[in-house]
């Protein structure tokens, strides 16, 4: 039988101690740090570049891609996935899922995407879109969305 009594309790100051660490430490965190952020804008650059275009997902197999149209053009996608089919909408203002056959529909109530890197996906259909390349938009600011806006 263990005696809960024999562990020493922690003191107050033992997180501090912990948290504190030796200059190697600082060093390597600073650096690590340092890369995350020098990847991320690494990341945010290249997917900036190009013409902007619409890639459509299933699963890892790329479906489609379609350029944003320049003009009122409207583009339709009809993608096919584990559900059935899923409606997306292409246009110069960006890309949207108009609907699918999931049950809880949060790829429709995620709105239009129209940043480069924005991806819209509907989990349940396994269907992703990805938009790549630089707009008007992209070029203006730079925009971080977590999940939706």
């Amino acid at each position: 039988m263990i005696n809960q009594d024999s562990h020493p309790k922690p003191h107050k100051g033992d997180f501090i101690q912990c948290l504190k660490g030796t200059g190697a430490d600082r060093v390597l965190l600073f650096l690590l740090l340092l890369g995350i952020a020098l990847l991320w804008f690494q990341i945010n650059q290249s997917l900036a570049q190009g013409v902007p275009t619409a890639y459509v997902y299933h699963q890892k197999q790329l479906l489609a891609a379609y350029p944003l149209p320049t003009d009122e053009q409207v583009i339709h996608v009809a993608a096919k996935g584990e559900l059935g089919l899923s409606e997306i909408e292409i246009s110069k203002q960006g890309i949207r899922f108009l609907s699918s056959p999931c049950a809880t529909h949060y790829c429709t109530l995620a709105g239009q995407k129209s940043y480069a890197g924005s991806v819209l996906a509907c989990v349940p259909n396994h269907i992703m879109v990805l938009l790549r390349g630089s707009s008007a938009k992209s070029d203006d600011q730079i925009h971080f969305d977590a999940i939706t806006e």
